[in-house]
């Protein structure tokens, strides 16, 4: 007799699972860099009113599509500069400069 797999739970729908992955990037910041944020609070604030802007819960009003397209931009242009930011604190802590980061 052939073992049956167990059951797997399906993906959590993008939008149920975008604040959580917001929530789990500003621990693994908070984890990696203490106290000190180094100013990021502001950047991962936009980043969620943007997202929340792009992805609204139910009876929130909608963008237009122009404003989608502009909000999606601003978004990835703040994901891009969040990658930047976090790759300079990285190799920064790989010299040395900050505690606890590029650690492995």
């Amino acid at each position: 007799m052939k073992p049956q797999a167990a059951p797997q739970t399906p993906p959590a729908p993008l939008i149920d699972a975008a604040p959580a992955l917001l929530q789990e990037v500003r621990r693994l910041i908070a984890a990696r860099l203490g106290v000190g944020t180094f100013g990021l609070e502001p950047m991962l604030d936009e980043l969620g009113q943007t997202l929340a802007r792009l992805m609204p819960g139910p009876g929130d009003a909608r963008l237009s599509p122009e404003e989608q397209e502009k909000a999606r931009a601003s978004f990835a242009g703040m994901v891009d500069t969040l990658e930047d930011v976090l790759e300079a604190l990285h190799r920064s802590g790989r010299a040395g400069r900050v505690l606890g980061w590029g650690e492995r």
